[in-house]
């Protein structure tokens, strides 16, 4: 990669190059057309530049890999037991990260106490968004995008192009059922949730945007109880590596809604010469695996095979495990 003193060195480059050109200009000596001219090439050099430098970070970047075709999920592992027993084997431990990114530049919210989520994932998760199932075609999806700022978009599967036809009005849910749910999620008063549902017809009308965004926090007890009340029953679903689980509601045998969210997972990394292995392993037990090769390297199965097997057998997860998994082989990232 290019590195943090390669980074410095380039960006003093190109301010090397600005005051260069800023001191061309000042140049009394030099006709119009010189500082024309040499200004461009300043210019050009420092597109060739940027376009260089950006195939470099691509090129530097590509590799091939082996990975799976769906994480596995394991009951009760001790998370906190196989992490201490990489760094006790030598391997690198990064993280934690939600999904693939550091927690503080994840999307979502830190939710404000939710006692019956808890009971099964822990405290330290993240809420990501959540699904009213108004009907098997339409759907309310709420995005938690920060703790000011959640959209609301409505999506309707019986239109003729559900993914390209125009959204119009009448493709909406209920006034009523939409009303109540901005109210009971946002705590709003009727007028403001119908303020708000109007102007996002107006714009469903003119453009065919079904969204709205709201500049004021979920209060999500408030989200749990709504879809709790509308519901017969609940699960949640499995992690397999990354950490995304999400809490399902059902009336009946229909799913009438669920809350995504997100616990912490960490990668165990081992590199030898031929490849480097990552060991994705999430908090509740999801557990998925990765193999990273010089652009165009293979490695035969038996021998990634092998070395997650004795990656497993040092972090504490059963060996035979390995075989379950099914790989995919790619030569490049691009």
């Amino acid at each position: 990669m290019l590195g943090i003193f390669g980074l410095i060195a380039v960006a003093a480059f190109i301010v090397f190059l600005v005051g260069l050109t800023v001191k061309v200009w000042m140049n009394k000596t030099y006709s119009g057309t010189k500082k024309v001219f040499l200004s461009l090439a300043v210019l050009l050099f420092m597109i060739v530049l940027v376009y260089g430098l950006f195939f470099f970070v691509l090129v530097d970047s590509d590799q091939a890999s082996y990975y799976t075709t769906g994480g596995k999920h394991f009951e009760d592992i001790d998370n906190k037991m196989i992490l201490e027993n990489a760094k006790e084997a030598g391997y690198q431990v990064q993280g934690p990260f939600y999904v693939n990114v550091r927690p503080q530049d994840s999307a979502g919210i830190y939710p404000d106490g939710l006692p019956e989520i808890e009971q099964h994932i822990g405290t330290d998760y993240i809420l990501k968004f959540s699904t009213y199932y108004y009907n098997a075609d339409t759907i309310m999806e709420i995005m938690f995008v920060d703790e000011d700022v959640t959209t609301i978009t409505f999506f309707n599967y019986s239109r003729p192009d559900p993914y390209f036809s125009p959204f119009k009005v009448e493709h909406l849910p209920d006034d009523r059922w939409i009303i109540d749910r901005m109210i009971a999620v946002f705590g709003f008063d009727e007028q403001t949730a119908r303020s708000h549902l109007q102007e996002m017809k107006t714009e469903i009308e003119t453009e065919s945007r079904p969204k709205m965004e709201v500049s004021r926090p979920v209060a999500s007890s408030a989200l749990y109880a709504d879809m709790q009340e509308m519901s017969t029953s609940s699960n949640f679903s499995q992690t397999y590596g990354e950490g995304s689980t999400a809490l399902l509601f059902y009336e009946d045998e229909r799913l009438a809604g669920k809350i995504n969210c997100v616990v912490p997972n960490h990668r165990i990394v081992h590199e030898t010469d031929e490849a480097t292995y990552t060991v994705k392993v999430d908090r509740l037990g999801g557990v998925d695996l990765y193999v990273k090769l010089p652009v165009g390297d293979r490695i035969p199965e038996e021998t990634y095979t092998a070395g997650f097997k004795t990656m497993f057998k040092n972090i504490g997860l059963p060996e035979t495990t390995v075989d379950e998994y099914e790989f995919n082989y790619s030569s490049s990232v691009w």
